[in-house]
């Protein structure tokens, strides 16, 4: 019996050493069962997740976007700021017109000369030195022509009809072509007696009607002053035009 315990003892005590010897010579000791982990991954104690390296970050496409920055071109759009024309000749005073306070008046030039808004309503474009584009010059003339006998010189009304330079804050281009083509009745007095006749069959003033409504818009805008605004070169293809609507 006791050299059965002996003989016992001295095997617990050879498997003791074995396993003492394959940990410190860096051996792994598998369970039965189990698979040994490859050697090439290391192996993160339990619970440790910062031991586990994270996977590198893929970068970016050669064509990705870049964050736009505070100031650019599509910030200041959506600001909703206007599009104001530069220098003083252009400068527009406290009480646009309704068309200049929404869209800017930064002109662009469009077909035979005549300038646009960003809207691509008729709009006025004056010059450094205080030149008139064709077309305010032009409204200038047709508006003493056809519009100045009941609404007064330089649009600012009478007893017969408004003042024209404060209608159009309110009244957009569209307004305005609508009120001239249709006419209205009692809309600015109402006591019975203010009428608007319809202009719509008349070639005098629609076939002018752009320019009259460019130059009285500079007018509103304080653009162009009192009296004839500084003449331009003449503008043939715009001029032609309006002869041709005539039937000149």
């Amino acid at each position: 019996m006791n050299s059965k315990l002996i003989a016992f003892a001295g095997i617990v005590l050879l498997s003791a050493s074995s396993l003492t010897f394959a940990q410190s010579d860096g051996t792994t000791i598998v369970p039965a069962g189990q698979q040994a982990p490859d050697a090439t991954t290391p192996t993160a104690p339990a619970g440790d997740a910062a031991a586990t390296p994270a996977p590198a970050a893929d970068p970016a496409p050669a064509n990705a976007a870049v964050a736009d920055p505070v100031g650019s071109s599509q910030a200041s759009t959506a600001s909703g700021e206007k599009a104001m024309a530069s220098g003083e000749t252009m400068k527009v005073d406290a009480h646009p017109s309704k068309d200049t306070a929404t869209e800017g008046n930064q002109p662009s030039e469009g077909e035979m000369g005549k300038f646009v808004d960003p809207a691509g309503n008729p709009t006025y474009s004056m010059t450094e030195d205080g030149t008139a584009d064709w077309y305010t010059w032009r409204g200038y003339k047709k508006y003493g022509a056809n519009c100045l006998q009941c609404h007064g010189p330089d649009g600012l009304g009478s007893s017969f009809a408004p003042n024209l330079t404060e209608s159009l804050q309110t009244l957009s281009y569209f307004d305005f072509v609508g009120v001239v083509v249709s006419g209205q009745q009692n809309k600015w007095n109402s006591s019975g007696n203010s009428i608007m006749p319809a202009w719509g069959e008349d070639p005098n003033v629609m076939c002018s009607l752009d320019a009259i409504y460019i130059y009285l818009r500079a007018r509103t805008d304080g653009v162009v002053g009192r009296g004839e605004p500084k003449r331009p070169t003449k503008n043939e293809a715009g001029q032609k035009a309006e002869y041709d609507c005539l039937g000149f």
